[in-house]
């Protein structure tokens, strides 16, 4: 198959999403075979139907580990790019893109391609949110100039400068909470003096905000939590305070739990995460130390409201079922985190370092566990256990793309990366299934792959 008929391009040029899937299913149809060629047929008049069933045609290009088949793949992810999802763009426009600067096209074809394509750009950064059209359409459209705005292609407006020290003077003009109370404090010792700076002062509840948007993006990044995300979301409300119920994200090590919180605080606006280790936990230092000892120390969620300066903090615990048990003489994590999570205590809760009644209740906790029957009674009663099943074989290009997006904000030169390719998708495919499909060993195998394309291109 030459550049010049890369069924992608081709693809892009179509007006109306039903036209494209007209082209890829006659070009496909004796790859896929005539079952599931039927079964696209089927179902095309059902666009949430149609939706699954192309999912899976993918997958089963992709399985076929040929430079064709993978092509044919990318061209079926076109049709599952939605312009109200920003983030199904993520996994088909660095290789549209890589295929089209690296196609030999005469001049006017090179043009018109680029000119829709950076439209579906445009639309993977969220320009065309509200549209209900199909990208197809809306390319049409915009080149027509029935669409005349395309704000992410358009430079940033100068701002005037900020006065920062003005800005922290300034009152916090949503809602608050003051957690640390001068009228049920003691004077703070020299230990603790870096608690002065919230002594008295409402702190500002941080609000949830962009919830469709950031549990789409969510779905998109960890496709096999989709039912853990749904049941955290629900704690949500948009410009309200965020509060989630006590929960235990529960699965088997190398699932992504751990990454699914920290990812999910940031996309809803919570910039400051206290992570605790609970397998390193072996007293009850959580609740902090006594003020009349030397080295003393305030609770756990005392310390993330000063780090955060905010009210709601949230307070990490990463394998919780890792933690010394209760009945230790040093006391235990399990006994000292009950009174944390329930309403009445943390709204009253006496700091035994601070000497002081703070306004805790509006923290969260999520934890990590592997096994939640180890946990006692008490404390597994006061949490919501929810699930998070080990990713698929059928999740690989979305997860190993949002790895690709990690490597490359942690290491600069990554950044140019070319998207995986159909062959590179297929050995790694079979190496995590040896590896019993751990994010954690994904990771390290699709770092591996980008070192081996790395040594390729330097022996050549």
């Amino acid at each position: 198959m030459t550049k010049l008929e890369h069924p992608a391009l081709v693809t892009l040029m179509a007006g109306r999403w039903d036209d494209a899937f007209g082209y890829v299913h006659h070009v496909s149809e004796s790859t896929l075979g005539q079952a599931r060629a039927q079964r696209l047929l089927d179902t095309c008049g059902d666009r949430e139907a149609v939706q699954d069933e192309i999912c899976e045609t993918v997958d089963a290009l992709y399985a076929v580990g040929t430079r064709a088949a993978g092509e044919l793949a990318l061209a079926w992810s076109m049709l599952t790019c939605l312009p109200s999802h920003p983030a199904s763009f993520r996994a088909v426009l660095p290789q549209l893109q890589h295929e089209l600067d690296t196609a030999d096209l005469e001049a006017n074809d090179d043009g018109d391609m680029r000119d829709r394509l950076r439209i579906w750009w445009a639309a993977g950064a969220g320009d065309h949110i509200k549209e209900k059209r199909s990208m197809f359409a809306i390319a049409v459209a915009v080149l027509a100039g029935e669409i005349m705005k395309e704000s992410a292609l358009e430079p940033v407006p100068a701002f005037e400068p900020v006065d920062v020290a003005k800005w922290f003077r300034t009152p916090y003009d949503g809602p608050t909470l003051t957690v640390m109370p001068a009228s049920r404090a003691t004077k703070l010792n020299n230990h603790n003096k870096p608690f002065a700076e919230i002594l008295d002062k409402p702190l500002p509840l941080v609000c949830a905000r962009n919830l469709a948007e950031a549990q789409r993006r969510l779905g998109y990044e960890f496709p096999h939590a989709a039912t853990a995300l749904s049941v955290l979301f629900k704690d949500l409300r948009a410009g309200e305070p965020i509060k989630f119920k006590s929960t235990i994200l529960l699965g088997s090590p190398g699932c992504g739990k751990s990454r699914l919180i920290r990812r999910l605080a940031t996309e809803i606006g919570l910039q400051h995460v206290t992570r605790y280790d609970a397998a390193g936990a072996a007293d009850g230092h959580f609740s902090g130390t006594s003020k009349a000892w030397s080295n003393t120390e305030a609770s756990v969620p005392a310390r993330a409201v000063l780090a955060s300066r905010t009210a709601n903090p949230l307070i990490f615990i990463d394998e919780i079922d890792k933690a010394t048990r209760p009945g230790s003489q040093n006391g235990s994590l399990m006994n000292s985190l009950a009174p944390f999570i329930e309403a009445e205590t943390a709204r009253n809760y006496r700091d035994h370092s601070l000497d002081c009644e703070l306004r805790l209740d509006a923290c969260s906790y999520l934890c990590t566990a592997n096994d939640v029957t180890v946990l006692p009674d008490f404390l597994r009663d006061r949490f919501r256990v929810v699930r998070v099943p080990a990713p698929r074989l059928v999740d690989l290009p979305l997860l190993a793309a949002s790895i690709m997006e990690d490597i490359a904000r942690e290491d600069a030169e990554r950044v140019g990366d070319d998207p995986l390719a159909a062959d590179e998708l297929y050995v790694i495919a079979k190496a995590w299934e040896k590896a019993g499909f751990s994010m954690r060993k994904l990771q390290k195998i699709v770092c591996a792959t980008l070192e081996a394309r790395d040594a390729y291109a330097m022996r050549h």
